[in-house]
Parts: C-alpha cells; sequence; structure tokens
C-alpha cells in the first residue's frame, strides 16, 4: 500500500471501486481521479466480473457498496486481492448497516452523503492502517444502542414483522386485540414512525429487534 506521510503518499494508493449505482461510482471515482493520493485502478458493479477484476488490477484499497453485497469482506476474498483493505459504503446510517459491516472483514464504514474532501481524508487513514467510521454514522449507531422497546413491544414487533396482524399477534402472544394495538402504538411513538410496517424497518435498522 502506499507509504502515506503528512496526509500524503509517496505512492498512490491503488483503489477498486464495486459500487452498484452507476452515477455513485462515477463520482467516487472522480473524486479520486482528482486526489494523487490514489490511483483508480478498476471499477465495476457488485456482480461476478469482481473477482477476475480484483485478480488483474490488485488493489491496495477495495470501496465497496455494503447495500449492494451480501459480505463485503468476501469481496475482498480474491487472490487477487490478498491484503487488500476494504471499505463500504453505505446510504444508511443505522446500528444494523454498522454491526453488518464490522462484522465482515472491513476496515472503513462511510457514508454515500459525506463530503468529497471528508471521504479522502478516511480513505487516508485506512490507508494507513487505521480502521475507520465516519463520525455522523458512528454517532447514528450509539443513539440506537440503547433499546427503548419493552420486551412485549419487542415481541409485538417481532411478530409484525412476519406479517401478522393484530389478531394474529394477539393469539401468538395471548393477549388482547387491544393490548396489541396499544403497544404498536406505542411502538409508532418511539420510532417515530406513521405506520406499522415503518415502525418494524426502523426498530430492524436500530436492532432493537
Amino acid at each position: 500500500m502506499g507509504d502515506v506521510r503528512d496526509g500524503t503518499v509517496a505512492a498512490p494508493v491503488r483503489v477498486a471501486v464495486v459500487v452498484e449505482s452507476g452515477l455513485l461510482r462515477t463520482v467516487v471515482v472522480a473524486v479520486l481521479a482528482d486526489t494523487p493520493d490514489f490511483e483508480v485502478v478498476g471499477e465495476t458493479e457488485p456482480d461476478r466480473s469482481v473477482p477476475a477484476l480484483l485478480a488483474a488490477c490488485r488493489p491496495d484499497l477495495l470501496l465497496v457498496d455494503l447495500d449492494a453485497v451480501d459480505d463485503p469482506g468476501a469481496v475482498a476474498g480474491p487472490p487477487g486481492a490478498d491484503g487488500c483493505a476494504v471499505v463500504v459504503l453505505t446510504a444508511r446510517r443505522t446500528a444494523r448497516a454498522l454491526r453488518r459491516a464490522l462484522g465482515a472483514r472491513v476496515r472503513g464504514v462511510v457514508a454515500t452523503d459525506v463530503p468529497p474532501e471528508e471521504l479522502v481524508e478516511l480513505l487516508r487513514a485506512v490507508a494507513r492502517g487505521q480502521r475507520m467510521i465516519d463520525p455522523l454514522t458512528a454517532l447514528a449507531a450509539l443513539d440506537a444502542a440503547v433499546n427503548p422497546l419493552s420486551e412485549r413491544e419487542r415481541e409485538v414487533a417481532a411478530a409484525a414483522a412476519e406479517g401478522l396482524r393484530t389478531g394474529e399477534i394477539a393469539k401468538r402472544l395471548h393477549l388482547a386485540p387491544g393490548t396489541v394495538r396499544n403497544h404498536v402504538s406505542s411502538l409508532l411513538r418511539k420510532t417515530g414512525a406513521r405506520s406499522r410496517w415503518e415502525a418494524v424497518q426502523r426498530a430492524r435498522d436500530a436492532c432493537w429487534i
């Protein structure tokens, strides 16, 4: 990997960009191409062409679309990517996204809406061997760390996530339908959602269920 000193590198860090959105991929490549520290050696969508690309270009750093792959760490698995540091891009600043990223073999996590200069600085830090998370993503995960849902509310939310209706949830949990509706109302309030399904999604993103 390029030798980084005082925010610059003696030799450019070789970067491959694996991002599903053509527009986002073009923007990221343009930002890095305008930065002497980095050399974009390959770009593609997250598909079957990735192993061949990585074997051919042998990047130092791999920028991966977290929202488009099952296991971002596994993307860097082919022999051509040995020693490759993985940084993931995500559009979701949630505890669930962060937990998923850190559970894989990644060295950095950054949201897709950060300013270009922040992306560049984070990649420089990873190139120096650091493990980095952009601050707003880290804060969003910390905000969700304390679960405000009661045990019963979590049970109701989990049942709703399966697509069960009020009567079915009541039967499963041995509750009156009115009690289930009260728990759903509490879920809506605590998640700030406008519908049951939105509440379930927010609770999942925050790793509350």
